[in-house]
């Protein structure tokens, strides 16, 4: 009989000491969040927004000195530019930018200077097309540019760019091309 008292207690005691455990797994489940992927930071390119960059091309003068120092009808052209770019629409972007330059030919140096407004679209997330126009100071001479460009996505916020203006002088048609690449940094 002691043995069958000891078996009834060591039985008792586990049931106690176990009860607690069992109960806990019918209780109600804990709320799970649902699943969400990991989907990391945008690293799409943006041309929205401020930028600088370095300029560099050639400059041709068909005026023979009006831009350049005469006798010199071409320069290498060294610069640089800076300006804020804004959607429009989902794809149409304005903008608005300036930039310098220093004309560099065989008979001497000149400078230009130009305020350009911008309008463009972007056909994909990574390209530019753009229109611009404004005025400007050119080897002494007050001038307007009219022409246009194309800029591409490097990486991160670098783009590379060419663009073609033609100048002239306010009442006439066009006697002079600026032609320049460049590299640009997009602020984020």
């Amino acid at each position: 009989m002691k043995l069958a008292k000891k078996f009834l207690l060591s039985t008792a005691a586990v049931a106690a000491l176990t009860a607690g455990a069992v109960a806990a797994d019918y209780s109600t489940p804990p709320a799970y969040e649902p699943y969400t992927p990991y989907t990391p930071a945008s690293t799409a390119f943006s041309f929205e927004g401020f930028y600088v960059g370095l300029l560099g091309g050639g400059m041709w003068d068909s005026t023979g000195g009006s831009y350049l120092v005469a006798p010199d009808t071409t320069a290498w052209n060294i610069g640089a530019a800076a300006g804020v770019n804004f959607f429009l629409t989902d794809s149409v972007l304005g903008g608005f930018e300036v930039q310098g330059g220093a004309n560099i030919g065989a008979s001497g140096t000149t400078f230009d200077g130009l305020a350009l407004g911008r309008l463009g679209f972007t056909p994909t997330n990574e390209v530019l097309v753009y229109g611009a126009g404004g005025a400007g100071v050119a080897g002494g001479s007050s001038v307007y540019a009219l022409g246009g460009g194309v800029e591409v996505a490097a990486w991160d916020n670098i783009g590379v760019r060419g663009e073609v203006l033609a100048l002239g002088p306010w009442g006439a048609a066009p006697d002079a091309a600026k032609a320049t690449v460049g590299v640009v940094w997009h602020m984020p």
